[in-house]
């Protein structure tokens, strides 16, 4: 008997996954970050097989070079994930970070002091 591939929708037709590809799971939304840079987030873990892969963009407006720092990723129990960290925005310009960097116990990032969005996506991981 014939092993069949899974099935998948491709231009609109249902058709066998191709050799080599695997079911993947994705999962993306815009946050809004309040001032703090405090984010919590809950996503669904149905659609991955294991913990997911974070990436991030942040939209904000100015000048201000920012980072998002992943603080965790749980798996619950009600088959949800809650990713959570912190938004951080540099404390000074961007062209003057890497020299400020190189003092010792120096941090050039602080918590950002103004709300903002942040563009979570989430991708299975190998």
């Amino acid at each position: 008997m014939t092993q069949r591939r899974p099935v998948c929708r491709i231009g609109g037709v249902l058709k066998e996954l191709p050799l080599g590809d695997k079911p993947a799971g994705s999962w993306a939304k815009a946050i809004s970050v309040p001032a703090g840079g405090t984010v919590s987030a809950t996503i669904p873990a149905g659609f991955f097989a294991a913990l997911p892969v974070i990436r991030h963009t942040i939209q904000a407006t100015g000048t201000r070079d920012y980072v998002f720092r992943l603080s965790g990723l749980t798996l619950n129990a009600d088959k949800t994930i809650t990713v959570t960290g912190i938004v951080r925005e540099s404390r000074t310009m961007p062209a003057v970070i890497s020299l400020l960097s190189s003092l010792a116990n120096y941090d050039p990032f602080q918590p950002a002091t103004t709300a903002l969005t942040l563009h979570l996506s989430a991708e299975e991981s190998d």
